[in-house]
């Protein structure tokens, strides 16, 4: 006969029967997009895409504008500066074939101890297309400074030119002397002294060269080159812009004088800003 232990286990049941069977739920499948679901989120999305792309498109080139325009601004404080420091504002053109012409004159006037200004220009200039000043490349070509030999001002074997402004020299095109801003090769920066408007005068014959720009003389009907200058019919009138100092143009980024997108040191913004603001 058996006999009862206290200290006997009692005998285990199977776990499943202690806490009797559990019946464990399957996930749910998960419900999938349907085709006209996606077909709604895709129209939504280019519907996003073609409200901002035209506003991102806008600011891009406002942004860039704004990069020219500021970069005319800080070579004209330079000629400014180049002015305050030696009296007058430089030539932007002399084609170098006699010694009488203007950028020698200038020079003479500048470094009177210089026996040869002559040759100091074009020994700077040998090699160069052209050989020459023009207002392509009469920004680069004044801005780089001269030496601190008056009588050597523009070339000697030790001299170096001490600069009036930091050009970029991945900008600057080392044949031409022209200096383009950022991405703008075919736009450079063009200068025009007061003192050869006339030789460059804006008309209709040539809409599409960096000329000096005269202020319209009635409200224009439209913003294009062409009606830019029927207003400006005659070459002795009306005045230009700037008519006492000088100008600088680019071509802006579309890289064509002429057009709506040009800047300068004397408009605020491009030129389309301008003459909207006449027919406001």
């Amino acid at each position: 006969m058996a006999t009862y232990s206290p200290f006997k286990p009692a005998p285990c049941k199977p776990e499943a029967q202690a806490r009797g069977s559990v019946k464990r739920s399957q996930p749910s499948a998960r419900s999938a997009f349907t085709l006209v679901e996606l077909l709604v989120v895709i129209g939504i999305i280019s519907l996003l895409a073609a409200i901002v792309t035209p506003a991102v498109m806008r600011a891009q080139a406002s942004a860039k504008n704004a990069a020219i325009k500021a970069e005319i601004d800080m070579l004209h404080m330079a000629i400014m500066n180049y002015k305050n420091e030696y009296g007058s504002f430089p030539p932007c053109s002399d084609d170098l074939t006699s010694s009488t012409g203007f950028a020698t004159k200038h020079l003479q006037r500048l470094f009177p101890r210089c026996a040869d200004p002559y040759s100091q220009l074009t020994n700077v200039l040998a090699g160069k297309s052209p050989a020459a000043v023009s207002p392509s490349n009469a920004l680069a070509f004044w801005l780089s400074g001269y030496t601190n030999n008056p009588s050597l001002p523009l070339w000697g074997s030790t001299a170096t030119r001490s600069k009036l402004y930091d050009f970029d020299a991945s900008r600057l095109d080392p044949t031409t002397g022209a200096y383009w801003p950022s991405g703008k090769s075919k736009s450079p920066y063009v200068y025009l002294n007061s003192n050869l408007y006339s030789q460059y005068p804006y008309t209709t014959s040539d809409l599409t060269l960096a000329r000096a720009q005269r202020v319209p003389v009635t409200p224009l009907t439209s913003v294009t080159a062409s009606a830019f200058a029927t207003a400006n019919p005659a070459a002795t009138s009306p005045p230009f812009f700037n008519a006492d100092t000088f100008q600088i143009l680019c071509a802006g980024r579309d890289e064509t004088f002429g057009t709506d997108d040009d800047l300068s040191n004397f408009w605020p913004g491009t030129r389309k800003d301008y003459l909207d603001s006449l027919n406001q």
